[in-house]
């Protein structure tokens, strides 16, 4: 139950984000923007604050730091709206629908369930799904050729250098033995997902999931290109 009203509340909440923006005027668009930065800053803090505060809730460096492509992504967000750079756009375009919309579908919360958390937990992942569109509809935000190679590229680094991050981390002792995995790529997610084969093991595991992302960004791509306004370059076929 509490899966569907989350759900629910995320469809309901990123229709309402997206008309609002739609009806901000064309001088009061930079305010806005600038305060929804502002709000995605104060929502990231909430959490950390929020786990300090409660006695129920531990932070950790290995399970509580922005390190998953979704916290990470939310961090870069913040930032864009800004600065509201084009390359800084395309990394968070793809990654961040195509970690606002899997989160949502297959939820897990690496810090506890309460309803706190969730509400926490929603608003980051319908903002990361949301938030792009807007900067396409509303601050013309464009692709160039073959972005979504390159978007795709740039997360692949980003993972590979996780893995030596988490093991760094994981030299220190974590208070409640659980240890850093933070986007995945020391250990398999618990989640259903028919990309992942946690039977592969460490690193194989990894290889479908760089597949589907691959595909998933291209997949995208061409849907933004079918729906594509005043491209920045002229007749892109669908796949670039």
């Amino acid at each position: 139950m509490r899966y569907w009203i989350m759900m629910g509340c995320a469809l309901f909440m990123g229709w309402i984000f997206i008309k609002c923006f739609d009806k901000v005027s064309v001088e009061n668009r930079d305010y806005y923007l600038k305060r929804l930065g502002f709000t995605i800053v104060a929502i990231q803090i909430f959490l950390p604050a929020y786990t300090i505060l409660n006695p129920d809730q531990t932070l950790s460096f290995h399970r509580s730091l922005p390190l998953h492509f979704c916290g990470l992504n939310f961090w870069l967000l913040a930032l864009n709206c800004f600065i509201r750079n084009r390359k800084l756009f395309v990394y968070t375009f793809f990654t961040s629908l195509l970690g606002g919309f899997y989160s949502l579908l297959t939820p897990l919360l690496t810090v506890g369930d309460s309803p706190f958390v969730m509400i926490h937990y929603s608003l980051v992942h319908t903002g990361l799904f949301v938030v792009p569109i807007v900067m396409i509809r509303i601050y013309g935000m464009r692709l160039k050729s073959f972005d979504w190679l390159r978007s795709y590229l740039f997360a692949a680094v980003i993972s590979t250098l996780m893995v030596f991050i988490n093991g760094f981390i994981n030299l220190f002792e974590s208070p409640d033995g659980v240890l850093a995995n933070y986007m995945f790529v020391s250990e398999a997610p618990h989640v259903t997902n028919p990309f992942l084969f946690p039977s592969l093991g460490w690193p194989l595991y990894i290889v479908p999931l760089h597949f589907a992302f691959l595909l998933h960004m291209l997949v995208v791509n061409m849907i933004y290109r079918a729906r594509e306004v005043a491209p920045i370059v002229d007749k892109l076929r669908i796949w670039q």
